[in-house]
């Protein structure tokens, strides 16, 4: 039966990813190169180095000297962005691939990228925004916790100075659990965007209230999924990184990404299923059926008896 618990959601992901192991594959493949040959081919014309000291993951490259600091940050920028519109355009398509697959419905990896190009600006614009809510509650608290320490640290330790950072690192947990709470309940704006045509806020929105009732299940679902990818990344990547050779770093990193970056996209996908179409198994029974009307002509009526007659007045 359907549910929505973790193991649910986690069945339904490592059942769509096996089922159609190949496409996901060869997509997520593809996406990590062409990641990792832009990302080095625009390092190579603004900086002079194919691969900046990790920005392309596992490579041990090093940044030239008198690189301009211009130069990194239109570097990072063009990269950030290059990724972020990569990426866009597959998770919405590879998104809705899995959910109609999940659904036993037919649809082809070129149509669920056509699909992603469609609405790549919607899914980008979601996890700017994101992305933005979560570094704010982040962020604000560890930069004014860097802030005091430095202002302390000028003036001398002091007892209201000890008071304050130990208040501001506490908002720095408080803000990552916020955090962590907010990325798990707005996590299938994916899914609420390819499926039903929901802006990037309103996809937002959707996930919310989609997963009310529900985020603690969907949080060891993320979870246990975050731990296997780091688990399989690091047993692929490791041992290649020890032979020192950028290029077989590369190369392990994109087989890496290429088996565990589908997972999450899929996660969101079915879990989006299994909260949006609820079976009987979650508590809500499925919309009745129409009742048909019977087939052939009606069957006959009983005669009407007539009516008695009437007496005549003074009878």
């Amino acid at each position: 039966m359907r549910g929505s618990r973790a193991g649910d959601i986690l069945s339904g992901t490592f059942e769509v990813w096996s089922k159609d192991l190949a496409s996901y594959f060869v997509v997520y493949l593809v996406l990590a190169a062409v990641t990792g040959v832009i990302s080095g081919a625009l390092s190579l014309a603004l900086i002079g180095s194919f691969g900046v000291g990790g920005v392309i993951p596992g490579t041990p490259g090093t940044i030239p000297s008198g690189t301009s600091l211009l130069s990194l940050l239109l570097y990072a920028a063009a990269a950030i962005v290059a990724s972020a519109i990569l990426s866009s355009i597959v998770a919405g398509g590879m998104t809705e691939f899995a959910v109609r697959r999940y659904r036993g419905e037919s649809m082809t990896v070129k149509d669920a990228l056509r699909r992603g190009i469609q609405r790549f600006l919607s899914i980008l614009g979601a996890n700017i925004l994101l992305t933005l809510i979560i570094l704010g509650l982040v962020l604000v608290p560890l930069v004014l916790v860097i802030g005091v320490v430095l202002v302390s640290a000028g003036g001398g330790v002091s007892g209201a100075g000890i008071a304050l950072v130990c208040g501001l690192l506490g908002a720095l947990v408080i803000g990552g659990i916020i955090a962590i709470y907010v990325y798990v309940a707005m996590s299938l704006y994916a899914p609420a965007i390819m499926m039903e045509g929901a802006g990037a806020v309103d996809g937002l929105m959707r996930s919310w209230s989609l997963t009310k009732g529900h985020r603690l299940s969907l949080f060891g679902a993320l979870l246990v999924v975050g731990l296997l990818s780091t688990v399989v990344t690091g047993a692929i990547a490791f041992p290649a990184g020890l032979a020192g050779l950028w290029v077989v770093s590369l190369v392990a990193t994109v087989l890496a990404s290429a088996i565990v970056a589908p997972w999450a996209v899929i996660l969101a996908a079915v879990a989006y299923d299994l909260l949006a179409r609820p079976f009987p198994s979650m508590g809500v029974a499925p919309p009745a059926a129409p009742i048909a009307p019977p087939a052939g002509p009606a069957p006959p009526t009983a005669p009407t008896p007539p009516a008695p007659p009437r007496q005549p007045p003074g009878a």
